[in-house]
């Protein structure tokens, strides 16, 4: 008994300790679903390799810009001969001879098919076409997480209503124990009233645990180092918070907003412009190109006495010209470039449409989510004020000692059933009011 009673001694210690200081640590801050979004978009790696796509779009457009100016090239070359070599005076002489050169050359593109001109044209949208799919990022984050906050704020609902379930199963075994000790009821009946508080119990514990795996989940999806100490904001959700976000209006009207304004309709779209600039590019290689060139050269010799400053500046030489080159026959390849470019336009043409399909579909299917949860909701809310009637007849049943246990604990289960389907019925109808309010460019919010 000795070591059994120093057991449970020391794990009374040991939990009180545990629970000063818990009492002992500052309490966080709770964080509501705009704070956890915001974070979210900030520390969400996908969202974090999207941008740097928009950096290295943006570093293309750039070189397409900077490739109209002039290019400039400097040389110098140093050669030793040996045997028979011309020198300085342009003869052949058997010596070992040394030379030295110094070049400086610059050209221009004068025309190339304006090839330049649409160059820059695709960087441009190609870098639109990247900050989309930024924004297309953050908002599939921002749905990730309000799905994951719904989803802790349902199981923090379904903590309550164990815990009252659980207060009820106490306070009924009390009851029992009372009718018991006054020979109302036999023995029995308190046995099955504790047993029956004791599932209530085990109902609450894995409700609870239920709830620290959905704050878990919240936090990874954040990117939080710890869940320690983690919670969120519960915003008030009664009858007529939900009655106001019951806004459907038209199906149609909700998908002629988002088709313009969606990051991902407007990427594909900015993509196919981009392709058809790609045959516009891929034309261009037809033309001739002309360019502007010139340049600056110098040597020294070692065969010449004449000093190294006096050689730099009698052997330099300049010159300027105009160059032209004109496409004949290079196999085919110009003329199938332009083949396989059209057939990207008519791909991202098809992928287009299959994005505003998909999107459509999206839509109508969120507009009938919503509407069928409320009418759940609403159903369910009634079933809940019915069934807490029939616990409240049951429960004064049970206080005069005229209902039995099966009777009593019927009701209660039904009652909890109820709460827990309206709880589910809420948090849904939620989830798809908001997302078809986010189809409408509102922002997710609570």
């Amino acid at each position: 008994m000795k070591p059994l009673f120093l057991t449970l001694a020391l794990c009374a210690l040991t939990a009180a300790q545990t629970q000063i200081r818990a009492q002992e640590l500052p309490a966080q801050p709770r964080w509501s679903l705009d704070e956890c979004i915001r974070y979210a978009q900030q520390n969400n790696i996908e969202v974090k390799q999207r941008a740097l796509s928009v950096e290295q779009q943006d570093i293309e457009l750039s070189t397409a810009r900077y490739s109209r100016l002039p290019d400039l090239n400097a040389s110098v070359g140093y050669n030793a001969s040996f045997g028979w070599g011309t020198s300085a005076d342009n003869t052949r002489k058997s010596e070992t001879l040394q030379t030295g050169s110094f070049d400086i050359s610059a050209s221009m593109p004068l025309f190339s098919g304006l090839r330049i001109n649409r160059q820059i044209k695709g960087g441009k949208l190609d870098l639109a076409a990247a900050v989309q799919e930024l924004e297309r990022a953050k908002e599939d984050v921002a749905v990730n997480i309000m799905t994951r906050y719904l989803e802790v704020l349902y199981c923090k609902e379904l903590v309550g209503v164990a815990e009252r379930q659980l207060t009820l199963s106490t306070a009924q075994a009390e009851r029992s124990r009372e009718l018991v000790s006054a020979g109302k009821q036999p023995e029995s009946a308190l046995y099955e009233s504790r047993a029956l508080a004791a599932n209530d119990e085990l109902a609450l514990t894995q409700a609870r645990n239920n709830l620290r795996i959905a704050l878990l989940d919240l936090s990874q999806a954040l990117n939080r180092e710890s869940a320690a100490g983690f919670d969120v904001v519960v915003p008030v959700l009664d009858s007529v918070a939900l009655a106001s976000l019951h806004r459907l209006g038209s199906a149609e009207n909700v998908y002629a907003y988002a088709v313009d304004h969606r990051p991902g309709i407007r990427t594909e779209r900015l993509r196919l412009e981009s392709t058809e600039n790609a045959v516009r590019i891929a034309r261009s290689y037809l033309y001739p190109s002309l360019s502007l060139r010139g340049g600056f050269g110098t040597g020294v010799y070692s065969s010449m006495e004449a000093a190294f400053g006096t050689q730099l500046d009698r052997n330099r030489n300049e010159f300027v010209g105009v160059s032209m080159s004109i496409p004949i026959f290079n196999r085919r390849a110009t003329r199938n470039n332009i083949r396989t470019a059209k057939i990207a336009v008519r791909n991202q043409q098809l992928a287009l449409l299959n994005a505003e399909q998909a999107l459509r579909k999206e839509i109508e299917q969120a507009w009938v989510n919503a509407d069928a949860a409320y009418a759940k909701y609403c159903a369910a809310e009634q079933a809940l004020a019915s069934a807490r009637v029939a616990f409240a007849y049951e429960e004064r049943k049970a206080e005069a000692g005229r209902s039995t246990l099966f009777d009593f604990n019927d009701a209660k289960t039904r009652m909890q059933k109820a709460e827990s389907e309206l709880a589910q019925a809420r948090f849904e109808f939620v989830f798809r009011q908001k997302i078809l309010d986010f189809y409408r460019g509102e922002p997710l919010t609570l």
